[in-house]
């Protein structure tokens, strides 16, 4: 099993370096226009063949190296195979916010500190910086990709994909969690008798202060407003994926705490939302959680500790006893939030029944 993630690399250039990476940002946005009015009108999908007609206009037309040449070829190719499998085949691509890609040991290295990229005006060294949640992607086996350049707001970043093979999960499971996320509770997971709850208050509080804030900066319409609101839905983004983020890390350790060979079972809550009613006051909480981010970070922090994960129908995962396998409406009480199974009379919460439920269903996957 491969395992891919993304490095964000800080670059800390100089007034000079910064202009020479702008200009290569723009060339190469040029560059990548051009070669796909190319590839539209004389209707070619293969990136070798395109590379034969434009190579020497990419060289000197827009000054860009031999090999950021070659991956705006296979760049335009991508992205029209792309468009044919979506059954779009009439429309120009355009590439408006393009960021230049760079190859591994070609385009650029990081070495000692300092990051080796190729631009117009040739070989750059920028000091870099690393996060600490990203450092532990520098060694340990990790193999180095293409990388993104990206300006930021706030400076320029290197987003590097590095990739590592792991073995994959034994199917010999000893532990199976069942993950059920709601709002009450975010997450519910248990593993026979033991639970985990993570409750979901503070965090719908905190989400509703950045509503009332947002409503009250729409009121007034003013121009400071209005760059106030974009301010506060970026903070409000970080918050979401900072608690998915200490959610996921949470889950992994309660799974790793079970057992030698544990698998973890999600619901597969993909388009779920659109098919279930709220109540007015639950929508926005409800319907603009990133539940899909959270199962994402769920899974990949897995992976690499090992742990295998399987997503399941969440289809009457709440009504369901996890005992009999009786399955009606009345079993579930939303108000008192409890599950009393009407057949064999089990009882216990309904976060809890359904997580049980989601284990079951995973083991008969």
């Amino acid at each position: 099993m491969e395992l891919t993630r993304t490095v964000r690399v800080r670059l800390d250039p100089t007034p000079e370096q910064a202009s020479a990476l702008a200009r290569t940002v723009e060339a190469n946005r040029q560059a990548l226009d051009y070669v796909s009015r190319v590839a539209f009108e004389r209707r070619i999908r293969n990136a070798i063949a395109l590379q034969r007609i434009v190579y020497r206009t990419i060289r000197t037309r827009f000054g860009l190296r031999a090999q950021m040449a070659c991956t705006v070829c296979r760049t335009v190719a991508a992205v029209y195979k792309s468009m044919k499998s979506n059954g779009n085949t009439n429309a120009l691509a355009k590439f408006k916010h393009a960021k230049p890609v760079f190859q591994w040991n070609k385009d650029y290295v990081l070495r000692s500190g300092l990051a080796h990229i190729t631009t117009l005006d040739g070989r750059l060294r920028i000091p870099f910086r690393v996060e600490p949640p990203y450092r532990r992607y520098l060694q340990d086996g990790w193999i180095f990709g293409a990388a993104e350049l990206v300006q930021k707001r706030h400076g320029w970043h290197l987003h590097v994909s590095v990739s590592k093979t792991m073995p994959d999960p034994v199917s010999d499971f000893d532990a199976v969690i069942g993950v059920d996320q709601g709002m009450r509770f975010l997450v519910t997971a248990s593993c026979g008798d033991r639970v985990m709850f993570i409750r979901g208050g503070k965090v719908k509080q905190t989400r509703l202060r950045y509503v009332r804030l947002r409503a009250s900066l729409q009121r007034k319409g003013t121009r400071s407003a209005k760059r106030r609101l974009k301010a506060i839905g970026r903070r409000e983004s970080r918050f979401m994926t900072d608690v998915n983020h200490q959610i996921a890390k949470a889950v992994v350790r309660f799974a790793k705490a079970q057992g030698q060979r544990p698998l973890i079972v999600l619901e597969d809550l993909t388009g779920s939302n659109l098919s279930v009613r709220f109540r007015m006051k639950d929508q926005y909480w409800r319907m603009s959680w990133a539940f899909r981010q959270l199962s994402d970070f769920i899974r990949y922090k897995a992976e690499e500790a090992g742990i295998a994960v399987v997503t399941v129908d969440p289809t009457n995962t709440s009504e369901t006893c996890p005992k009999c396998g009786h399955c009606e409406a009345a079993n579930r009480s939303r108000k008192r939030h409890e599950f009393r199974c009407k057949k064999c009379g089990y009882r216990c919460n309904d976060d809890l029944a359904a997580s049980r439920v989601i284990a079951q269903k995973g083991l008969e996957c």
